[in-house]
């Protein structure tokens, strides 16, 4: 009988941590994926249940005789399924929605890293794109930009710009607010100062008051190949399970993450989950980009793909308040993990090679992990989402890694497929 229940859409992070979960350690019979979307590697298990939404669920979780649901979406925060769950009698893994300001709220998001001393990009929160297009005008000749949305936007085509010219951060700030305005939402920005350095991202896991720091990430956001194009939610990355710098990990906690937790504390916010944080590299030292009440795709996966400790184990330490006990594994034969993303022809910026047939799902080697986004298969797979699937492999080295995932890339096969072809190119992790 499943303690646990997986709830969510079935996408690429959420199905590698099923299947981790599944094939690591002896307790895979200890999990339910219950999921409301479609990802043929799902519907295929027989731990997998589909669902129509909360209410069937709820259902579900009552009959198997589930204790706690685990979610990892803010769509399901923000929906309060949260509270929904824990009204129906079952323990939850998730983010209360007092809670996920931290990634909805770039505003207070700021504000609070501003509060507590957390090391960060400095910016400006507006709420009228014409004061913001007069701030640009006066600022740019000496500072450079990022445009970003306050509230969580899916679409990353909005949600964040990384202009390199005044006219296009302009261009940026009134695609964005005309958005908003379509949406009814507020017109709440901000302009955070552009950083250089390296880009990496931090995944935390959080019991309340302890946490444990998993290995950093670099993730490749750029669509295209040198890091160069339009923004994307993230089309690649690579992981290393091997010890940092010393001195870099101590600056990267006493700058960022020790003030993140005691903020979190001094203002009464309960927070037993994963925090992402995005983090900056520079001259001066690590500095926060941005906080996300959820783990990043592909970034989990590349992770989990070195963990020997399970993701299920690491969700019940967090939640049980027992993560100084919990003994975490990571892969030593093989410590380096890559991850490549392959997208539609229009993404991030259209909707086309949405609805084209995939083929060769059935050719990839066992050495890499195929992770799908949603993916109707009746009976054959189609391009649903512009982020289709993600590969990851692990190798004794980056080129290993690499070397497994590009060898199978060219065997899936879709109209207008697209993928970078540097991931993990560049020796990131040094």
């Amino acid at each position: 009988m499943p303690r646990f229940m997986l709830f969510g859409e079935g996408n690429a992070k959420e199905q590698a941590f099923c299947e981790q979960s599944w094939r690591v350690g002896a307790r895979a019979d200890d999990l339910l994926c219950c999921m409301y979307g479609r990802n043929p590697y799902l519907e295929r298990n027989p731990r997998t249940v589909r669902v129509g939404g909360v209410d069937e669920a709820i259902s579900v979780g009552r009959a198997r005789g589930v204790d706690t649901i685990v979610m990892l979406a803010i769509e399901q925060f923000e929906a309060g399924h949260v509270e929904i769950f824990q009204s129906a009698g079952f323990r939850v893994f998730g983010v209360s929605a007092s809670a996920t300001f931290l990634e909805n709220s770039k505003v207070r998001a700021k504000a609070f890293m501003k509060r507590h001393g957390v090391a960060s990009a400095p910016s400006v929160p507006f709420g009228d794109a014409a004061e913001a297009e007069k701030f640009l005008v006066k600022n740019w000749a000496h500072r450079r930009f990022v445009v970003k949305a306050s509230c969580y936007l899916s679409d990353i085509k909005f949600s964040c710009t990384v202009p390199d010219t005044l006219e296009e951060a302009i261009e940026a700030v009134r695609r964005l607010s005309g958005h908003l305005a379509e949406m009814g939402a507020p017109a709440d920005m901000v302009l955070e100062e552009r950083a250089e350095g390296r880009e990496f991202s931090v995944h935390v896991l959080v019991d309340g008051a302890d946490y444990r720091v998993l290995p950093m990430i670099r993730d490749y956001k750029q669509l295209l190949e040198g890091n160069k194009g339009p923004n994307t939610a993230g089309i690649g990355s690579i992981a290393v399970a091997t010890d940092w710098d010393r001195e870099l990990m101590a600056d990267l906690q006493s700058r960022v993450i020790q003030p993140t937790i005691d903020g979190l504390l001094r203002e009464g916010i309960e927070y037993k989950f994963i925090l992402y944080i995005g983090v900056m590299m520079t001259h001066d030292g690590p500095i926060a980009l941005e906080y996300n009440v959820r783990p990043g795709t592909p970034e989990f996966p590349t992770l989990l793909a070195l963990a020997k400790t399970s993701g299920l184990e690491m969700v019940e330490a967090i939640h049980d308040g027992k993560l100084g006990s919990l003994d975490l594994e990571w892969e030593d034969d093989e410590p380096c993990s890559v991850a490549v993303t392959l997208t539609t022809s229009g993404y991030p910026l259209s909707a086309d090679g949405l609805g084209e047939p995939i083929f060769g799902l059935e050719e990839l080697d066992d050495d890499v992990w195929p992770l799908a986004e949603y993916m109707p298969a009746d009976p054959v797979p189609i391009a649903s989402n512009g982020r289709v699937l993600t590969l990851v492999a692990r190798g004794k080295s980056f080129q290993e890694a690499r070397d497994r995932v590009y060898r199978n890339v060219d065997r899936i096969r879709f109209r207008g497929r697209y993928c970078r072809r540097d991931i993990g190119d560049l020796v990131a992790l040094e």
